[in-house]
């Protein structure tokens, strides 16, 4: 430190706000599904397979988050605790005071209250804008094939889905010269009654469904006793998450816009195909070789236009809003994820002696990506975030009578995990890692063992750098993680 006040001294820092969250979520399931299985009249083994589902997920939740503001001199006044230490102080030796949110409350409720005072018309608004529900409705049906002809054997079906989302929930209404929103001291003196004027007459429901069919075909040819080839077409999806069915409203009065939540927001697609070829030696071994390409459509992009809102108080909105362009989200955009794999497994029980319990196998992924993931412009391999080219896995294992271990090398490689624009000094990336776990275990007798589980032994730091890799942005140090357990059946 050159200049200003200590940073060292609790009194040179001043707290602002003390949330309490209490938030009681719900979340139900309802599943209700069939399945029948016929044999053909064939001489072949062919089998008929048909069923159904129905699945009603619920969430909701209720809101009693309460807020305090400090209303003291500074955070001298505050209890700190001397034993939190940060990986900063030590290489700084900064001395930084932190301070124990255990030790400034109780209950949620600050233990000096004279140095708090409760926002009381927040706790009421949340009691409006956290009280809200969604409900998911899925009808699904499929139908499939399912044999094996001399060498070849096949799976082949098509699954379809309708889905029906519905969500309710209050959002502010705005403010207009006849019934204005409250104001500050309006707030102060009647926080109750203010809340209602703001939110009361604001409660929306929103719905939208969607149908979507995803077929497949899966065949396996055995091309000699020990090698096996696959190839596989298919289709699979992944839905937009529950809370974008929660009506939301935000208003921008000077670009005269309202974003709006989606509903019918569709589920992201995935057309895949994979092949491999598999090969299986003596004694208990086998070797992989796959490649796999994956068309991704429909991604979720916000701030779409929408139309516009309509006149008159039929309008969805109250009447509010009327000439307001409406921007949400919508599904555009289209990816491409393609690589290969290769694993390789063995049991070594050809060697002599206690060295007949050891293992061993080694996975590897390449993966290249490209395409517009819902942007305007095309995105290409080191471009996409949270796609990683490179990543690989070892391990060894050993077992001898009621003793077992094993040890797994990870290695992952280098990846972009925040992207800004092509060559940007932005862009975050995220270092290549290897990290080593290892395990002891012991069957005591077959229905019960004891283990031990050390994560990360050398305590290998995740590093993150922006543009070039001397500007390191974080630096996180995750520590050893030891686990005990004792697993047992009776």
């Amino acid at each position: 430190q050159t200049a200003g006040p200590d940073i060292r001294n609790p009194s040179s820092y001043r707290p602002t706000n003390f949330v309490f969250n209490d938030n009681t979520p719900i979340h139900e399931i309802r599943e209700l599904r069939g399945n029948a299985r016929h044999p053909l009249p064939f001489a072949q083994s062919i089998f008929a397979k048909a069923g159904f589902r129905w699945r009603e997920e619920v969430a909701a939740s209720t809101n009693r988050n309460r807020r305090y503001t400090f209303t003291g001199l500074n955070s001298g006044q505050l209890p700190t605790d001397p034993t939190i230490e940060t990986f900063g102080d030590h290489k700084a030796g900064l001395a930084v005071p932190r301070w124990n949110a255990n030790a400034l409350a109780r209950g949620r409720t600050p233990v000096d209250p004279a140095l708090w005072t409760e926002d009381r018309y927040f706790a009421e608004q949340s009691k409006y804008t956290g009280t809200r529900r969604v409900t998911e409705t899925v009808k699904a049906a499929y139908g499939m094939l399912q044999g094996r002809i001399h060498q070849t054997g096949f799976i082949a079906g098509v699954r379809a889905e309708q889905t029906d989302d519905d969500g309710w929930g209050w959002v502010k209404r705005p403010s207009t010269p006849a019934k204005p929103t409250s104001t500050t001291a309006q707030q102060l003196a009647d926080p109750v009654g203010a809340a209602a004027n703001d939110y009361a007459s604001s409660r929306r429901e929103i719905s939208g469904s969607y149908t979507k069919s995803f077929p497949s075909v899966h065949l396996t040819q055995d091309l000699t006793s020990n090698l096996k080839a696959r190839l596989s077409w298919s289709n699979g999806f992944g839905r937009p998450p529950l809370s974008n069915s929660f009506p939301s409203e935000t208003p921008n009065d000077t670009a005269q816009t309202l974003t709006i939540s989606n509903p019918a927001l569709k589920p992201r697609l995935a057309e895949n195909w994979d092949a491999a070829l598999e090969y299986y030696f003596e004694p208990v071994g086998s070797f992989t070789l796959g490649w796999f390409h994956k068309t991704i459509r429909d991604y979720t992009v916000s701030g779409i236009l929408s139309g516009t809102v309509g006149t008159g108080t039929d309008n969805g909105y109250n009447g509010e809003y009327a000439g307001y362009t409406i921007l949400t989200s919508q599904n555009l955009g289209t990816a491409y994820a393609q690589g290969w794999e290769i694993s390789y497994a063995q049991q070594f029980t050809f060697l002599p002696g206690w060295l007949k319990g050891l293992g061993g196998g080694a996975n590897f992924t390449l993966l290249d990506t490209h395409g517009d993931f819902g942007s305007t412009t095309n995105r290409a391999k080191g471009e996409v975030p949270g796609f990683i080219p490179f990543t690989g896995n070892a391990n060894l294992s050993w077992r001898h009578r009621g003793l077992s271990a094993r040890v797994i090398w990870n290695r992952t490689g280098e990846y972009i995990n925040a992207f800004t624009a092509s060559g940007s000094g932005r862009n975050q990336y995220t270092r290549r890692r290897t990290i080593v776990n290892a395990s002891v275990a012991y069957q005591v007798r077959p229905t019960l063992t004891f283990s031990v589980d050390v994560g990360n032994v050398f305590n290998t730091p995740q590093i993150f750098y922006r543009g070039i890799a001397d500007q390191i942005s974080e630096y996180r140090i995750p520590g050893i993680t030891v686990t005990f357990g004792v697993s047992g059946r009776f």
